[in-house]
């Protein structure tokens, strides 16, 4: 149970980091590099592909060497491309270095919840990942706050303070690791394997399946419809109050600002509500709201409306998000279940759909329609949850998940 509560802390911990340097990325590049708008949209938008990438290979590789092992190796990581950050010099150094970062950060993320998930017993794991979710907002409401008044904001000195920080969590972890005595998951972790050859054959016969397994990759797509509706809704919010509005600006931070805050207020009376109902149902809850919010901002007018439509629309989110890693825990193999939640990082590809296709809208039609336009993805993620995860043992309200699983599909092991 420490190295529970100590992942949740580091979630927190990591965002706090995160927030102080990454937000200000686009600011860092411009300033002290001195690079185009272009360049620093294709550096910063390529890291979404390495992140998927990566998110999936790590989870998989997690499953063969074991969690912990990649979880100190993928810190590491994070904190030799914030050390290089701060040194960097030219594209091509910042192209590489913000990669490493993507493909480091992004191995973390699905290895830390399977983690999470093999030392818990399945009833709590909803919960602990609210908590896991409310530390990570916690740290990003914090984080730009305090860059900005200790005046890090777009510098490189950022970036040395993002290292600090996660070499302070790495020592943590470690000594934990080291120190305190073995801890035994709720489902043990498989014996590491060794060699390269066996490494990748366990990366194939994970992609075997994944890819196999019909009721993932329809989880995986719906999860991708909601994330092009509420991950990248600042761009989507940015794009319609800057064309329409005196105090665009000014009204974008109050609607930003109500998101972190309506996150960090909400959570927990979410989770109270949502563990003691099946996830697919979190997520129609949460995915009515996010339509709900959406169809307030296309109609909203004065500046509390953008608010009051952000409100709901941040509930929505606090219902979605730790209900669709419960949905994955069930479904995914113990044997299996980093390969799951690396997959699931393919989900991610949303956050350049939704910005996209709401970019062509408003270009065609306006801001209205471009809201409107938009949520369609989330009602068809909707049918797809009630569609396919109506029958799914564990997914019920009132019924237990099951303990454990040794195959799905024909791939299995």
């Amino acid at each position: 149970m420490m190295l529970a509560r100590l992942l949740i802390a580091g979630a927190g911990i990591m965002s706090l980091a995160n927030s102080v340097a990454i937000p200000f990325l686009a600011i860092f590049l411009h300033r002290e590099l001195g690079l185009t708008p272009t360049t620093i949209g294709f550096i910063i938008g390529s890291s979404v592909f390495f992140s998927i990438f990566a998110g999936f290979v790590g989870g998989s590789l997690s499953d063969a060497l074991g969690r912990t092992r990649l979880l100190l190796l993928a810190l590491s990581g994070v904190i030799a491309s914030f050390v290089a950050f701060y040194y960097s010099n030219g594209v091509l150094a910042v192209f590489f270095i913000n990669a490493a970062l993507a493909l480091s950060s992004s191995t973390f993320n699905p290895v830390a919840k399977a983690l999470l998930s093999d030392l818990l017993p399945a009833e709590d794991r909803l919960r602990w990942f609210s908590y896991q979710y409310m530390a990570v907002n916690v740290g990003f409401a914090v984080g730009p706050l305090l860059g900005a008044y200790a005046g890090l904001s777009g510098g490189r000195v950022a970036f040395l303070v993002g290292a600090v920080v996660y070499a302070v969590y790495l020592c943590l972890f470690g000594l934990t690791l080291l120190f305190l005595p073995p801890v035994t998951p709720a489902v043990p972790e498989q014996e590491p394997s060794t060699g390269l050859r066996s490494h990748l054959e366990g990366l194939r016969d994970s992609f075997r399946v994944v890819v196999r397994d019909f009721r993932l990759l329809c989880f995986i797509a719906a999860g991708l419809l909601l994330e092009a509706v509420h991950s990248k809704i600042s761009a989507l919010l940015a794009q319609h109050l800057s064309a329409g509005f005196a105090d665009g600006t000014k009204i974008l931070g109050y609607v930003l600002t109500t998101n972190a805050v309506t996150v960090v207020v909400v959570q927990l009376f979410v989770s109270r509500y949502a563990r003691k109902r099946d996830p697919v149902r979190s997520i129609v809850i949460g995915g009515v709201l996010l339509v709900a919010g959406m169809v307030g901002f296309a109609f909203a007018g004065p500046g509390w409306q953008f608010v009051a439509a952000m409100v709901i629309f941040t509930v929505g989110e606090t219902f979605i998000i730790p209900a669709e890693f419960a949905v994955i825990d069930r479904i995914a193999p113990p044997d299996r279940r980093g390969s799951y939640f690396g997959a699931q990082t393919f989900a991610q590809l949303g956050g350049f759909i939704g910005p996209f296709t709401g970019g062509l809208i408003l270009a065609h039609y306006g801001g209205t329609a471009m809201f409107l336009g938009v949520s369609v993805f989330a009602v068809i993620s909707v049918l797809i949850y009630l569609l396919v995860g109506r029958n799914l043992p564990g997914l019920q309200m009132g019924k237990a998940a099951p303990r454990a699983r040794t195959a799905v599909g024909d791939g299995a092991t």
